[in-house]
């Protein structure tokens, strides 16, 4: 790699070896721009999903309806297709939306939320 300027006609210009690094620094500068872009642009398709890519391999207990706040179902890609509950604490709990108290649950959190958004 020579960075040294040589003396072309009445002014300084650069060797050829400099001219290529410049230029494998441009292209290079380029690509590493692309991948940055395309890195954010697929992260943010897959965040779309992520609040939902939670997978249950277990069940909880039924829930106090008073301390639920929102419920929503598992990703796609999960094997089995359950409704995860969100308390006013924030925590997550999955349910069976077989069972009778889970169908009760989601119909109680359904009608809050309706109410809250009728005010």
């Amino acid at each position: 790699m020579d960075w040294q300027f040589t003396t072309c006609a009445h002014s300084p210009c650069l060797s050829y070896a400099a001219l290529r690094m410049k230029t494998f620094m441009k292209i290079s500068s380029l690509f590493l721009m692309l991948y940055c872009v395309l890195q954010l642009t697929s992260a943010g398709t897959m965040s779309v999903d992520l609040a939902n890519s939670i997978c249950c391999f277990n069940e909880t207990s039924p829930i106090p309806l008073r301390q639920l706040q929102s419920y929503f179902w598992t990703s796609s890609i999960c094997p089995l297709k359950h409704v995860v509950f969100v308390t006013i604490k924030k925590k997550q709990f999955c349910a069976n939306p077989a069972s009778a108290w889970v169908k009760r649950a989601i119909e109680h959190v359904d009608n809050k939320q309706a109410s809250n958004s009728a005010k």
